[in-house]
């Protein structure tokens, strides 16, 4: 079966970690039972995709592909557009495909504020997404605040009409009519139809320790950050969702690697001596995976992010180790400078001692 959108499962972030908190698809879909999540994986219902492009423009990882409506190509031929109006009647089939990510580059780039057309949101059948419109309004707003721009999103009621003469109009009618009466046709045998696998990213495997996910979306706010006067200037990390800082706790840090193989952009990774733990903001979704699946809860996340931090795309280390053969078992383990017997060995010593205990 043919379809409009698609969705690569492989860049999803829960290829990466099952039990991810991200559901941005989920809370952006204004459809129910479109996008859902099924045994810890994310199902869509082609069928009942009414492909507004909310999931696309939204998703942290750009799983979500749609046709007729590439973003790379608007975000190009908007920047060329002296036009700084966007409306569903003119550009986007909805506003909500547009994160604060795009919102915020527009807005630095044109040097103008971006007005969004919501008056068609009021008679919309979606209805929903205006809520989704304002956030990422709001978003986009703060963090042209704090990177000191003076241009701002703003949502005004336009009601932007094109306007079309008698025979275009004729011409329009005639089009939809025809293509309505296909799609009659097409529901009525979808299901002898063989479904076309390419559409939904499908692929056999995926190595997550070595493929990792760059965003197009993320260059393009780097960009235009860059561009701005960012010194010391900072976003607070528990306003903003597109990023976040990190800090790791090293004496608790077995350097164990796990964040580091699962993280789905590479944003943490190791040294070439597997000694050091990195971390680079530019490349963090703040997915907060590393956090889950951390076995010593170490890492945790900075109160500030520092512009400059964020558009240098540096690594900086967040821990470093000193790797020495346990005393007991030869395996290496991460020296504290107390102990050379490893963490694993202490602890099976203390569970013997509470055996013995109880045998006493």
């Amino acid at each position: 079966m043919s379809v409009r959108l698609s969705f690569d499962v492989y860049s999803c972030v829960r290829v990466y970690y099952r039990y991810a908190d991200c559901k941005k698809c989920l809370e952006v879909c204004p459809i129910e039972n479109t996008i859902i999540l099924e045994n810890d994986k994310i199902k869509v219902n082609y069928e009942s995709c009414i492909n507004c492009g909310a999931c696309v423009g939204n998703c942290p990882t750009e799983s979500y592909k749609i046709q007729g409506f590439d973003l790379v190509e608007f975000y190009s031929k908007f920047l060329e557009d002296e036009n700084n109006l966007i409306s569903c009647k003119l550009n986007v089939p909805c506003l909500s495909a547009l994160d604060e990510n795009y919102l915020t580059a527009f807005a630095i780039e044109k040097q103008n504020d971006i007005i969004l057309d919501i008056k068609h949101c009021q008679n919309c059948t979606i209805g929903k997404q205006i809520e989704v419109i304002k956030k990422n309004t709001d978003k986009a707003n703060y963090i042209l605040e704090s990177a000191g721009v003076d241009y701002r999103i703003k949502l005004e009621e336009v009601g932007y009409e094109k306007e079309e003469k008698t025979e275009n109009k004729r011409r329009a009618f005639l089009k939809m009519f025809v293509k309505q009466t296909a799609s009659l046709a097409f529901w009525a045998v979808a299901e002898k139809l063989p479904i076309d696998e390419t559409q939904v990213g499908d692929r056999d495997y995926k190595n997550i320790v070595s493929e990792k996910v760059y965003p197009f979306k993320r260059d393009m706010l780097i960009n235009a950050l860059s561009k701005t006067d960012y010194e010391g200037r900072y976003f607070q990390v528990d306003k903003i969702d597109f990023s976040s800082d990190k800090w790791i706790d090293s004496y608790k840090c077995t350097n164990c690697s796990i964040c580091y193989n699962v993280c789905p952009t590479g944003a943490l990774t190791s040294s070439d001596s597997k000694l050091k733990v990195l971390f680079s903001p530019s490349l963090c979704i703040k997915c907060r995976i590393c956090h889950d699946v951390c076995p010593e809860k170490c890492i945790n996340l900075e109160e500030k992010l520092h512009i400059e931090d964020f558009v240098s795309k540096k690594y900086k280390v967040l821990a470093e180790h000193v790797m020495i053969p346990c005393s007991e078992c030869l395996v290496p383990f991460s020296y504290k400078g107390d102990t050379t017997v490893c963490p694993r060995c202490r602890q099976l010593e203390d569970e013997l001692k509470e055996l013995l205990k109880i045998g006493d």
